[in-house]
């Protein structure tokens, strides 16, 4: 062998264990993460999408649910800013208030958070969403009722919600929403209450998205095999 492919050898050889040490000396090391950042504001949203505001809305919810969560770490709900993650949700039902994407996110993911400040956001901001139009969107209110009764253990807050729903007109929403307030006065457990809230709305809200009611499906199954 030739000097020079002697010494090309040697050098990539010691490039590869050099490779292979600083490999190994940074196995365990992962970026931080920097939180949730603050939104923009309503009217600079649009152009930071090319002034597309429903790619923007799809683009920046597929982001609120996977944030935190990459390059092999998982961040606890609990360590979320969820004033600046309430604003996010403010902000996407601003750019299309008829879009159920954000809603879902935070009934059943930011719902979950073990985080009672950050669950007194989520369930204002469900309020909001099915006060304004209960018709359509009851079953947020439903839903703000029951992380207010069984995961705040909040009573009055519960009542609030459901009073609301009972003094809808009748023939706008199925006749259990109106009878929310005797649901949250029963003393039933909290995975059992969450089971049957969820099988009541699969069985009776017939404008589920099929990707909506595959996540309520997988809800329930999680919940019943949590009771076991």
């Amino acid at each position: 062998m030739s000097k020079a492919r002697r010494g090309a050898v040697i050098v990539l050889a010691a490039a590869l264990l050099l490779h292979g040490a600083l490999a190994l000396h940074h196995r365990e090391r992962r970026a931080d993460w920097s939180g949730v950042p603050p939104p923009p504001p309503l009217l600079i949203a649009p152009a930071m999408a090319l002034g597309d505001s429903q790619l923007f809305y799809r683009a920046a919810a597929f982001a609120l649910q996977n944030m935190g969560d990459g390059g092999g770490r998982v961040t606890p709900l609990v360590d979320y800013d969820y004033a600046r993650l309430g604003a996010w949700l403010d902000l996407l039902d601003r750019l299309d208030p008829e879009a159920r994407y954000a809603p879902t996110l935070a009934a059943y993911y930011f719902g979950q958070t073990p985080d009672p400040e950050g669950l007194r956001r989520i369930v204002a901001y469900l309020g909001r969403i099915g006060a304004r139009d209960p018709a359509r969107n009851w079953r947020w209110l439903t839903h703000a009722a029951y992380l207010a009764r069984h995961r705040l253990h909040d009573l009055p807050l519960a009542l609030a919600v459901a009073r609301h729903l009972a003094g809808l007109p009748e023939g706008e929403v199925p006749l259990w929403v109106r009878q929310m307030p005797a649901f949250v006065l029963a003393e039933v457990g909290e995975r059992e209450a969450a089971r049957d809230l969820m099988a009541t709305i699969l069985a009776t809200d017939a404008d589920l998205a099929p990707d909506e009611a595959a996540l309520i499906e997988q809800f329930i199954d999680r919940q019943e095999v949590e009771q076991r």
